[in-house]
């Protein structure tokens, strides 16, 4: 049989280990609650941005001409 102290040492090993575990969820929780709130304030609109870009076709311009040869007659 396991001895009385060794028991609760790891009793008292475990409240400590849940308690920081608590302790460092609450501090991300909080800290992720904050960020979320700060980076987008309410009475400012995100800026609009357009992008002119030339055609495209599956990453390759449709102005560059093909490499392959004219069918001979």
């Amino acid at each position: 049989m396991v001895q009385g102290w060794v028991t609760n040492l790891v009793l008292g090993f475990g409240i400590v280990v849940a308690i920081i575990g608590v302790i460092a969820y609450l501090r991300m929780f909080r800290k992720d609650r904050l960020s979320s709130t700060s980076h987008q304030p309410d009475d400012v609109s995100p800026p609009n941005v357009f992008i002119a870009a030339k055609p495209m076709d599956g990453g390759h311009n449709k102005d560059v001409k093909s490499e392959q040869a004219p069918p001979r007659d």
